[in-house]
């Protein structure tokens, strides 16, 4: 390290701060209660965090923690800046050159976003130190020479004494002597123009090394000795004792005595100021003197105040309250967050941007069209008017769909009949009198029941066609069921399954006729599809808690879990294993939308032994049924994971 290092940490962080007095920041502190200004108080807080890094590093860090997050929440990018530089000099105070960078740099790009002149220069030589601490020469001498060339220009060039003080201190061999004069020159009329006590003391301290350099000892001694005594009645305590260590260490050399008296003037300020750092520096110095000498006493005396020093440090690092890679962490955790948010309202930006120029567009063909026509309320309603018809032309266009499926599911099975007989007609010849009369009633029954549906049907299309109006009846629920059976009846008798309709006759449910017997058909077709051969559907309901519940359960594979939860979705795109499943999957969707528009819930289980059961329910009318307890009982194997009412 170099023996002006302790100088150059004070240099980058000063900035134009005169003095660290403690009057100021009690003066400060007393005055925060009474900033009502947000702005203010948060340059309040960072000037508490400048003033405060030469007592107590912590407190500096609270107080810059404190004034960036208000200033970030009150968006206040000059206080940002300020409390991140702050926040570097922490960590270079601590010895972590990595994160003092990163938030330099960070500190750096905020002062050029604000075109703060000043604070960019200081940015590009806080950098550079930081870079010459890490032997990066090259990078350390280029921020430096960019500095100095920003600085050249600039107003407020109260920060240019310090770029030129510690280029001249680091990078001497980069400098001829006549730059070297030239820089020192200009360094002192800033520092002198500012009354900058501090800078002065440093360039006379230079001065006076130029002249030891040059072979001139005596009149750099002198010129040392005059700063030393300067800084001891100003109280510029770091500074000060920057110069008496300079002094205590060309004397090591040629004069002992005199060496000891400039390191003990220098380890007692910085014992009465608990400047821990020099302490550890003078306290050292003056060990090495006494081993030399074997004077022993004195050897032991510094040793343990070495060692009691390193205690105490090791305690405060312990005991600190502050975990300040913990910080840094969470930064960077909340800087990531910050580049996501930032991202988003990137795109909320370009689509806030493009809804704006859409809007612009509206409102001047709008007006241009005003202007023209002059008949703006006319329009308004028209358009009213139009997007009306488009809204019932969606609905009757959605309808029309629906009705397509109804008619294709509904008629499929009856014109499947007529056709299975058709064909085997065919051959009337092979057939006796009496199975050609079978064959004609049953095309008979096909033919009477499919224009039955039909006519229902159309008459139902005749109800709804000014749109769907939900308007329940009364209807005894076991005929109905009698009544879905009859189509199916031929079909079961082919797989040999057994149907039984186990609904007590005294059970009513408040439904439209039309929809409720599409899900019945519905239900009982799909039983009977995936149902095995001699197999036995049930069909059960009950009325329970303001509810009539129906249940169709079969025997069959039952339903894969999976497919339960999307099953009734109009939305799901669902996958079938064969053309079976397709056709039933569609139905299942309409009557889930029918069941809907009837204020009711549909669902699907699969029964614990075999098979699945798909169950509706409907609110019940206000009709005082029998008590059906045993009813209930068969019942409850199909409803016991209903889902709870909506």
């Amino acid at each position: 390290m170099s023996k002006y290092l302790s100088l150059l940490l004070l240099l980058m962080f000063a900035g134009n701060i005169a003095f660290c007095q403690v009057a100021d920041i009690n003066k400060i502190q007393k005055g925060l209660p009474s900033i009502t200004d947000s702005t203010k108080y948060v340059d309040a807080l960072n000037r508490l965090g400048m003033l405060m890094y030469e007592k107590n590093v912590d407190n500096s860090f609270y107080y810059a923690k404190l004034a960036r997050a208000i200033s970030t929440r009150i968006k206040y990018a000059q206080g940002q800046a300020d409390a991140i530089n702050i926040i570097g000099i922490v960590y270079d105070l601590r010895g972590n050159l990595q994160l003092s960078l990163k938030y330099y740099n960070d500190a750096y790009n905020r002062y050029v976003a604000l075109d703060d002149s000043a604070n960019i220069v200081q940015g590009l030589m806080n950098i550079g130190l930081v870079f010459n601490e890490n032997k990066e020469d090259k990078k350390a001498i280029d921020n430096f020479k960019h500095a100095m060339a920003i600085g050249e220009n600039i107003k407020k060039d109260s920060i240019m004494s310090l770029a030129y003080c510690n280029y001249l201190l680091l990078y001497p061999a980069q400098i001829s002597k006549d730059s070297t004069n030239l820089l020192l020159i200009k360094a002192r009329q800033i520092a002198t123009k500012y009354k900058d006590e501090r800078v002065l003391l440093v360039i006379d301290q230079i001065q006076a090394n130029l002249y030891i350099k040059n072979g001139e000892r005596e009149k750099g001694i002198a010129l040392l000795r005059k700063a030393a005594a300067e800084g001891i009645a100003m109280e510029i305590n770091y500074a000060t004792l920057d110069i008496l260590k300079n002094l205590g260490d060309i004397f090591t050399a040629i004069d002992t005595s005199k060496a000891l008296d400039f390191y003990k003037q220098g380890l007692s300020i910085a014992e009465k100021q608990s400047y821990h750092y020099y302490e550890k520096i003078f306290g050292k110095n003056l060990y090495n003197i006494y081993i030399k000498q074997n004077n022993l006493p004195e050897v032991q005396r510094y040793s343990e105040k070495l060692m009691q020093l390193y205690e105490d440090e090791e305690l405060y690092t312990n005991t600190s309250g502050f975990d300040y890679i913990d910080y840094a962490i969470k930064d960077q955790q909340l800087e990531a967050l910050t580049i996501r948010a930032d991202n988003r309202k990137t795109l909320i930006f370009v689509f806030g941007f493009l809804f704006i120029v859409t809007g612009v567009s509206v409102v001047v063909f709008y007006r241009l069209y005003h202007l023209k026509q002059r008949h703006n309320q006319v329009l308004e309603e028209l358009n009213k008017t139009v997007q009306l018809r488009n809204e019932k032309l969606e609905i009757d266009h959605e309808f029309n769909n629906r009705l397509i499926s109804i008619l294709a599911h509904d008629f499929r099975q009856p014109l499947g009949t007529l056709k299975t007989l058709a064909t085997v007609l065919k051959d009337a010849d092979s057939f006796t009198r009496e199975e050609l009369m079978s064959l004609v009633d049953n095309m008979a029954q096909a033919s009477n029941m499919s224009l039955e549906i039909f006519e229902n049907i159309l008459q139902w299309i005749k109800q709804q066609l000014s749109g769907f109006s939900y308007q329940p009846a009364l209807l005894p629920l076991r005929e109905l069921i009698d009544e879905a059976l009859q189509p199916f009846a031929r079909l079961a008798e082919e797989y040999e399954i057994t149907v039984i309709n186990n609904i007590d006759g005294s059970i009513s449910m408040s439904a439209d006729k039309e929809l409720v017997q599409f899900i019945h058909r519905n239900f009982i077709h799909n039983a009977i599809k995936f149902s095995p051969k001699h197999s036995t559907i049930t069909i059960v309901a009950f009325s329970d808690r303001g509810e009539t519940t129906l249940c169709v359960q079969d025997e069959g594979k039952g339903i894969s879990p999976e497919k339960l939860p999307t099953i009734f979705n109009f939305k799901a795109d669902l996958k079938y294993s064969n053309e079976k499943e397709k056709g039933a999957g569609v139905a299942l969707m309409i009557c889930n939308d029918f069941i809907e528009k009837m204020h009711g819930r549909i669902w699907v289980e699969n029964n614990q032994s075999k098979g699945a059961s798909f169950c509706y329910a409907l609110p019940t009318p206000v009709i005082d049924y029998p008590k059906k307890s045993a009813l209930k009982r068969a019942a409850r194997t199909f409803t016991k994971n209903k889902p709870s009412k909506p």
